[in-house]
């Protein structure tokens, strides 16, 4: 099977060729208008396949070889049609895919060669946006829409790593839009057109289980969204997609630009690309994460999909949905001639083993369920802890627990003082133990009883920049926890702390080997081991509880 990728040696064609490189049955031709960079391109990769590079006008194409499927992945694609090169494809017999972000176009070219029949074929696939919006959109919608029903109202956002080399195709684009009216939103069931960048949104993404990104604001950008998911998803009446770039200030800084061109004060920014390139580029600070979340909602309620891609596997996340359908094709499921958006194609079923190859997670959050905080936070997670450690978090109403522990205290004098402050329990072997968890404002109060020794703490949701984390107060000091699942356990690692609201150097903060599981006998165990620099370890208790009939209210 030959597939012409133009723009080959560009971020996203290259990267479609190099995770298709081990299919023995594939030619890829990598073209591009200059042809020691294509040549370069094919020469780095090595597999199976057949890699050839080839000068190619995208405006002006003639081939004198006929290609199974040509794939367009070059951009931006704001600045240029596309329909020179479908008409190509339509009359010579060629299967058509493109990485498009421009919404317009998109729609346009999916109402053109599809429901209008102009110029039609009878023989060949057009598949029009086939990557991230609207393929992985839709996605997170049908995964949110099994817990909740049709969804009415949909936020979409997607943030790169900081580190992430985005191509310069990909700052011309957004850059070519940004303060202008160009970008297409659904409100209240009509698509309207607002300037690209102006409006924000906030958001915290954070897989089921994982360790949360940091909360970002989004601005409006151009995607296929508002215009092609009500095909498929006719409830919908709000469809709002945004980008969230990092660093936060230089996203700021174009957010406050994109306003001022959208007022008349400053001109377009898309001269300065170059400029805006270099700089997304020298900045390049923060954790090596990028992710995407999908939140709707109706009537009945709502719910978030989220998806994390670690270090440098974010940015093949737009290829996927072009290499899913190369290789559905190879296995004969070509789609039936007509024209597409990628959302149509392309499901979880065909993503999964891409993403099972990356560092790439993803997951439901049930936003608007009624949830203890642990369940609440972890979403779809909780489902896959041990039973004793998920009946132990479903407190209902209140819930008491006996067990036995060891406690050790830290050698450190000054940590025996913070102990002290807190109420940690004093050094001891097979003290008797018990916990009582009570619903408390808009959390649960957790008293220990370590052998008539008490102290207690509360457990709450987090907000603001602590959003999907949990929070447990001790007196005026705050912990802020992301609450992961590891092979059945719940571990905990601490992301920051706070005293009396005021936030306190992440260098300082406590943290140390927190995690509860089952032993031998099904029980749910705890080990606690908190340590803080400066002081060493504060505190370490390790046992067992199980269920007890004790009144909550009598500790």
């Amino acid at each position: 099977m030959k597939v012409l990728i133009i723009g080959g040696y560009g971020t996203f064609g290259f990267g479609i060729a190099e995770r298709l490189s081990g299919e023995a049955e594939l030619e890829l031709i990598l073209a591009g208008r200059n042809f020691e960079k294509a040549k370069a391109a094919c020469s780095k990769l090595s597999g199976a396949a057949t890699f050839t590079p080839l000068k190619l006008d995208r405006n002006n194409i003639d081939l004198d070889f006929k290609p199974n499927l040509i794939v367009d992945a070059s951009g931006p694609f704001q600045t240029y049609s596309v329909f020179n090169l479908v008409e190509y494809c339509i009359e010579h017999g060629i299967h058509y895919a493109d990485l498009s972000d421009n919404s317009e176009e998109t729609k346009f070219a999916k109402w053109r060669y599809g429901e209008a029949k102009h110029n039609p074929s009878e023989t060949v696939c057009l598949v029009f946006g086939l990557s991230t919006c609207p393929v992985l959109s839709a996605i997170g919608l049908r995964e949110i829409e099994t817990h909740i029903g049709p969804a009415a109202h949909v936020t979409i956002g997607i943030a790169p790593s900081p580190r992430a080399d985005l191509g310069r195709n990909v700052i011309a684009a957004a850059l070519n839009y940004a303060g202008q009216k160009k970008v297409g939103i659904l409100e209240d069931g009509e698509v309207k057109t607002v300037a690209g960048l102006t409006q924000t949104r906030r958001e915290t993404i954070c897989v089921p289980g994982g360790v949360p990104l940091p909360q970002l604001p989004f601005a409006v950008a151009d995607a296929a969204d508002a215009l092609v998911l009500t095909d498929n998803f006719p409830s919908l009446k709000n469809i709002w997609t945004g980008a969230g770039t990092r660093p936060i200030w230089l996203h700021r800084i174009l957010v406050f630009m994109s306003r001022a061109i959208a007022d008349g004060v400053l001109p377009k920014l898309s001269p300065f690309t170059g400029l805006f390139y270099r700089a997304k580029n020298l900045f390049r600070f923060g954790s090596h994460r990028g992710g995407m979340f999908v939140r709707a909602s109706n009537e009945a309620g709502d719910a978030s999909w989220h998806l994390v891609a670690e270090g440098d596997h974010g940015p093949r996340i737009p290829t996927l949905p072009v290499v899913a359908l190369i290789r559905k094709m190879l296995r004969g499921e070509t789609p039936a001639p007509g024209a597409y958006s990628g959302d149509e194609l392309i499901s979880l079923a065909d993503l999964a083993p891409e993403f099972a190859q990356l560092d790439i997670s993803y997951g439901l959050q049930y936003d608007g369920a009624d949830l203890a905080v642990y369940e609440a936070v972890m979403g779809e997670a909780y489902a896959k802890l041990s039973p004793a450690i998920q009946d132990l978090h479903r407190t209902g109403k209140g819930r008491a627990f006996a067990g036995k522990c060891s406690v050790t205290r830290g050698r450190n004098p000054l940590s025996h003082i913070v102990a002290a402050i807190i109420g940690f329990p004093k050094s001891g072997e097979n003290i008797p133990v018990t916990v009582t968890v009570t619903p408390e404002g808009s959390g649960e109060m957790w008293t220990r009883n370590f052998g008539g020794q008490t102290f207690q703490s509360h457990h709450s949701l987090g907000t603001g920049q602590w959003a999907r984390h949990v929070t447990e107060r001790f007196g005026p000091m705050a912990v802020h926890m992301a609450i992961l699942e590891d092979n059945g356990k719940l571990r905990i690692n601490t992301r920051g702390w706070s005293i009396f609201g005021l936030p306190l150097p992440k260098f300082l903060k406590p943290g140390g080997d927190v995690f509860e599981t089952i032993d031998d006998e099904g029980r749910f165990t705890f080990h606690v081991d908190l340590t803080a620099p400066l002081f060493g370890r504060l505190c370490k208790y390790v046992g067992w509880l199980a269920p007890a009939e004790i009144d909550p209210k009598s500790e």
